[in-house]
């Protein structure tokens, strides 16, 4: 038979030993544990919160491998102390910072716990108004986060180069177009244009290119002998009268499934429409447009009070982006404090019909510009010419130089304004509380758009100012990456 061995019973002193042993281990459980939490996991984040437990020093023998793991937690349980501190100041939930609260309606959207569209509001430039890099944004936000719709956008067709993704424009009829950059006498609401028809029979129509959607609505402006107009949609047609002697926006809605919108006159008096929409009642992402080209920050000063404080209240945006600055860069006598005190007017008073949205400007992107006596010099010369940064000197002297032609200027160079428009919309954001982004930094500074130009395929048109469809995508997954890293810190803060 195998012997059985005694089992020895601990003596007096061992006892006081191993008492010892259990008193510490009690008071290291929570440490253990924080360091086995899921930092991943947020039904098992609220340990994190305890104030890390006083160093126990001379009770600890350093040299068992238990107490090499003790140390290795309280080293991490730092780490994270100071990781939380550092990012306290950013975008902690709660603090005010620029994003927070777009990044809370995101959070509530994707959790469930919000039904209504987070909405995003983006005015700005022709960069916009193709909606190329607008519209890829749109499709990165809305893969991610659903979609509502489109949303409200410019009628039919108010400028040539204007385009709007998912969607075709029809009209018959005489048609004008109204368009608040040109100095077009208004009203103008969002939009920042007006279509308008007094002949019987003028139509509009919209169509969605990706199925049909929920509901439609039209903003009509009304005026002294005003015409009518029938708003058809989903089989349903209204009669709109659009006469009164207030000037305000009448709009119509109709909630049926449908893909076509369609606005036809009805009379010989004036109708007028500043905006349609089409969008679906789920919860999502809508992102809402308005771009004309040739516009700046002050083309929304052009822009009635009224309508757009209804327009804003009709949106409810959570996100709105500035994404002008371009054409202010190509001013030569722009003076940049001055521009500077404008967009900060600009901003508060978007604030004032906006009071919840959180604010993103844009930085323009790189431009460049070849003057006109060095294009006549030979017909290639656009596309031969290189491209280099103004020295400072030059800076100084542009004016002389340029007047009397020297051919220092003769090459492609970024606008003397442009880093000064970009440096003082940096300078606005800041002192606003808004969320900058620097869109030359995607083209690696001056002259990275001489490049882009260069490129193959070609990333930006031969103007050295428009982008193509690849640039805009390129710089649209740039922005989109900052944002959404900026949103999953903001998630895992929230979270502990």
């Amino acid at each position: 038979m195998r012997k059985m061995r005694r089992r020895r019973t601990p003596n007096g002193a061992e006892l006081n030993i191993l008492k010892v042993c259990a008193r510490s281990l009690v008071l290291l459980a929570p440490v253990l544990l924080a360091g086995c939490l899921d930092e991943d996991n947020p039904q098992r984040q609220s340990a994190r919160g305890a104030s890390p437990l006083p160093v126990i020093g001379d009770q600890i023998d350093r040299s068992s491998k238990g107490d090499r793991l003790i140390t290795r937690v309280w080293a991490e349980r730092r780490s994270l102390a100071n990781a939380r501190l550092r990012a306290r100041d950013t975008i902690a939930p709660g603090a005010a910072t620029p994003l927070s609260g777009f990044y809370q309606a995101l959070i509530a959207l994707q959790s469930g716990l919000r039904q209504d569209p987070v909405t995003i509001l983006h005015l700005g430039d022709s960069h916009i108004a193709s909606d190329g890099f607008s519209g890829d944004l749109r499709e990165k936000f809305q893969g991610r986060f659903g979609d509502s719709g489109r949303g409200m956008m410019m009628p039919g067709f108010p400028f040539p180069y204007y385009r709007a993704r998912g969607v075709t424009f029809g009209r018959q009829g005489k048609w004008t177009a109204a368009n608040s950059f040109a100095g077009d006498a208004g009203p103008y609401g969002l939009s920042g244009v007006r279509l308008s028809a007094g002949d019987p029979g003028a139509s509009l129509s919209l169509t969605s290119a990706r199925g049909a959607l929920e509901w439609a609505e039209v903003a009509f402006a009304t005026q002294a002998k005003g015409g009518a107009a029938s708003v058809s949609f989903g089989g349903v047609t209204r009669l709109v009268p659009t006469g009164g002697e207030e000037l305000k926006i009448k709009r119509v809605r109709i909630a049926r499934k449908g893909r076509r919108l369609e606005i036809e006159t009805k009379d010989a008096s004036r109708v007028s429409v500043l905006s349609w929409s089409l969008g679906n009642n789920r919860p999502g992402i809508r992102y809402v447009n308005f771009g004309i080209p040739g516009a700046t920050a002050d083309t929304p000063q052009r822009w009635d009070e009224r309508f757009v404080a209804n327009d804003l209240a009709r949106l409810k945006p959570d996100l709105i982006v500035l994404g002008y600055g371009t054409n202010e860069g190509f001013n030569d006598d722009l003076d940049a404090e001055a521009y500077g005190a404008r967009v900060t007017a600009l901003l508060k008073r978007l604030k004032g019909g906006a009071p919840k949205a959180s604010f993103l400007v844009l930085g323009p992107p790189d431009a460049a510009r070849l003057p006109r006596f060095a294009r006549k010099k030979a017909k290639d010369a656009a596309a031969n010419a290189p491209c280099r940064a103004l020295s400072e000197t030059e800076r100084r002297d542009y004016a002389l130089l340029r007047k009397a032609k020297s051919p220092v200027l003769a090459r492609w160079h970024p606008p003397p304004k442009l880093s000064a428009v970009r440096a003082g919309l940096r300078r606005v954001a800041e002192r606003q509380g808004a969320y900058f982004w620097d869109w030359s930094k995607v083209m690696n500074g001056p002259c990275g758009i001489h490049a882009w130009a260069r490129a193959e395929p070609p990333l930006a048109a031969g103007d050295r100012v428009h982008l193509r469809s690849a640039g805009a995508k390129r710089s649209a997954s740039a922005l989109f990456e900052e944002l959404m890293a900026g949103y999953e810190a903001h998630v895992k803060l929230a979270a502990r």
